[in-house]
C-alpha cells in the first residue's frame, strides 16, 4: 500500500493533477489502506496543519506587501534608491536588486516583490538601452531575496515544520541575505559593461535627500517590525499585524490619493488568494508527510544516508542536490513539506547546525523559484509583462548562477548563518 501510494503520487503529477491533490490522495491511500487510519482523521489533518499561531503571520505579511505596492510606499522606496545609485555603471539593475532586498524585508513575498519592483524598474531599464530579457531577469532573481531577508514566509514555514524559533531564523537570515544581495549587485555591474547602455544623469544632493525623506516611512517599517520582535514587544505573528497597521497609517498620511477602499479590498483579496494557495498545499503536504512518517520512510532514509561512506559534507551535498533537483518540478512550499520530515533528522544525525541548515534550505528554495520550467518568479513576470517565459529565463541565467555561487558560499562559510546563535 505504501508503494501504491507513492506510485499514485507520481502518476497524478504526470497527468496534471494539482500538487496539493496529488499529495492528499496518495497520502490518504497510505494512511487509510496501509496504516488503517479512519478517513475522518485524514480530513482533520487538513485543518490541524494550518491551526498554528505562527502561520497566521503569512496572510498579514502578504497583505502588508500588497498595501506597500498598491498604496505607493514602494514607489517612494524605489525613487530613493534610484537617485542614490541609479547613475552609476550598472546602477539601474543594481537599483532593482537593492529595492527587492529592502522590499523583501517589508513584505516577505517574492511574488509581490517581483511585480511591484518590476513594474517600476523595467520601463527605466528599457529606456536606458537594456534588453527586455536583461530587465526581467534581474528582477526575477532579485525578487527571491525576500525569502532570506526577514520576515521570510519560507522561514515561517520552516520553523513550523521543524518546531524551531522563527525569530532565531529571522536573525540568521540577515547576513546571508546581505551576502546574496552583494553578489547579485556585482553580477549586475559586470553585465553592464557589455552593450551600449545610457547612464542617467546624477541626481543632486537635494533630490537625494528629498527622496530619502519621502522614503523614510517605508525604510522605518523593517526597523519597527524586527526591532519589536527582538526587543520583546511582540511575537512574529503580532509583528505581521503591526506591519499591516503601520502601512495603513503611513499610507493614510502620505499617500491619501491611493488610500481608498477599492485599493484596500483589492490588496486583501490578493492576500487571501495567495494564502489559500499556500495553505491548501500545506494541508495536502502534511497528509503526505504524515503518511511517509507512519510508513517509516524517514527513519529508513536516515539510516541509509548516515551509513553512506561519503562523510558529513557528502551527505549534505546529496541533500542540497535533492532540493535543487526537486525545484525543477515542484514549488518551494511542497518541497519543504515533503522533504523536511525526511531530511531534517538526517541533518541532526550528522551534527549539522539546524540554523545553518535552515539558511541553506531557504537558499535552495530561492533557487527553486527561478529554476525552469516551474519557477514561480519566472511565471509571475512572464504573465505580468505578457512576454514568453523563455525571455525571462534568458535574462535570469547570469543571476541564477550568482544564486548558485551564494549557496556554495553559505555552505562553506557556516558562521554567516550561525554568528547570531
Amino acid at each position: 500500500m505504501t508503494a501504491l501510494g507513492i506510485g499514485a503520487f507520481f502518476i497524478l503529477l504526470l497527468v496534471g493533477t494539482p500538487i496539493w491533490a496529488a499529495m492528499l490522495i496518495s497520502g490518504a491511500i497510505v494512511l487509510v489502506l496501509d496504516i488503517g487510519m479512519p478517513a475522518q482523521a485524514v480530513t482533520s489533518q487538513l485543518f490541524i496543519s494550518i491551526d498554528s499561531w505562527l502561520l497566521l503571520a503569512v496572510p498579514f505579511f502578504l497583505f502588508a506587501g500588497n498595501l506597500m505596492t498598491e498604496m505607493g510606499l514602494a514607489g517612494r522606496l524605489f525613487r530613493f534608491i534610484e537617485n542614490l545609485i541609479g547613475h552609476t555603471r550598472g546602477g539601474l539593475p543594481a537599483t532593482g536588486v537593492v529595492t527587492c532586498a529592502i522590499f523583501g524585508a517589508l513584505s516577505g513575498s517574492s511574488t509581490a516583490t517581483v511585480v511591484a519592483v518590476g513594474s517600476m524598474l523595467v520601463p527605466h531599464m528599457l529606456r536606458a538601452g537594456y534588453d527586455r530579457h536583461d530587465a526581467l531577469g534581474v528582477i526575477a532573481v532579485s525578487g527571491t531575496l525576500g525569502q532570506m531577508i526577514p520576515p521570510s514566509i519560507y522561514m515561517i514555514l520552516f520553523a513550523a515544520i521543524a518546531q524551531m524559533d522563527v525569530s532565531k531564523l529571522f536573525l540568521a537570515g540577515i547576513l546571508p541575505g546581505l551576502v546574496i544581495t552583494v553578489l547579485l549587485v556585482a553580477t549586475a555591474v559586470i553585465l553592464s559593461w557589455y552593450g551600449d547602455r545610457k547612464l542617467r544623469e546624477r541626481a543632486g544632493s537635494k533630490a537625494v535627500m528629498k527622496s530619502f525623506v519621502d522614503a523614510l516611512p517605508a525604510l522605518a517599517m523593517p526597523v519597527i517590525v524586527l526591532g519589536g520582535i527582538y526587543g520583546g514587544l511582540f511575537t512574529p505573528t503580532e509583528a505581521a499585524a503591526v506591519a499591516v497597521a503601520y502601512v495603513l497609517a503611513m499610507s493614510a498620511i502620505f499617500e491619501r490619493g491611493n488610500f481608498t477602499f477599492r485599493t484596500f479590498f483589492r490588496c486583501a483579496e490578493s492576500a487571501v488568494v495567495t494564502t489559500t494557495i499556500i495553505f491548501i498545499i500545506l494541508g495536502g503536504a502534511t497528509v503526505f508527510a504524515n503518511a511517509m512518517t507512519f510508513a517509516g520512510i524517514p527513519q529508513t532514509v536516515t539510516e541509509f544516508m548516515t551509513s553512506l561512506p561519503v562523510g558529513d559534507h557528502g551527505t549534505m551535498a546529496i541533500v542540497l542536490l535533492l532540493f535543487i533537483a526537486l525545484g525543477t518540478v515542484l514549488d518551494p512550499v511542497p518541497i519543504l513539506y515533503i522533504t523536511l520530515p525526511i531530511v531534517f533528522p538526517i541533518v541532526q544525525a550528522i551534527g549539522y547546525s539546524p540554523t545553518h541548515f535552515a539558511v541553506l534550505t531557504i537558499a535552495c528554495m530561492m533557487i527553486a523559484q527561478v529554476t525552469p520550467p516551474v519557477g514561480m518568479s519566472l511565471f509571475a513576470l512572464s504573465g505580468f509583462f505578457k512576454v514568453p517565459i523563455g525571455t525571462v529565463i534568458r535574462g535570469a541565467m547570469p543571476y541564477f548562477a550568482a544564486l548558485l555561487l551564494s549557496l556554495l558560499v553559505l555552505w562553506w562559510v557556516p558562521w554567516l548563518a550561525t554568528v547570531a546563535e
